[in-house]
């Protein structure tokens, strides 16, 4: 669902078909997003267990694992399981570095900052980063954006 091409096919779905999946998809990533908040707050607060930065190597990897196993899947049941192939394109890989080291550097920091703050704090701050995703879309790149964008960063504030 999530990885197939948007391209509208010969038969459309009906709106509240795709409204319904659009929705449960939405419900989904805040479900598994704040369980791994809270799980996250919960290995981080371990006393026992003082390595943020481990944690973060092993989610990676499990990541890549997970990936490995949608694609064995999706070649052994394509009706059921729908994944991308995986396939290894140095050119690909170092177009890409720069956004894959910024990306472990969010989960990293992301980590940290639950091991030092509540979750409390780390919430407030990860829904600023929306409003500061705007604010510096408009100043570094010149990128307007609709009012109703305006209007919700209005009330994350």
């Amino acid at each position: 669902m999530a990885f197939t091409d948007s391209t509208p096919s010969d038969k459309e779905e009906p709106f509240i078909l795709r409204a319904t999946k659009i929705a449960l998809v939405v419900a989904l990533y805040w479900f598994i997003s704040i369980s791994m908040v809270f799980l996250n707050n919960y290995l981080l607060d371990n006393k026992d267990l003082d390595a943020p930065v481990f944690i973060t190597f092993f989610q990676c990897v499990v990541s890549v694992g997970l990936c490995w196993i949608m694609n064995f899947l999706s070649k052994l049941c394509p009706g059921f399981v729908d994944f991308p192939s995986l396939k290894f394109d140095l050119r690909v890989s170092r177009e890409i570095l720069p956004l894959s080291v910024v990306f472990i550097g969010m989960i990293t920091f992301n980590n940290l900052c639950l091991k030092y703050v509540g979750v409390a704090f780390y919430t407030v701050g990860r829904s600023l980063s929306t409003v500061f995703n705007v604010v510096l879309s408009y100043v570094v790149l010149k990128q307007t954006t609709s009012f109703y964008a305006v209007l919700c960063c209005g009330v994350i504030l």
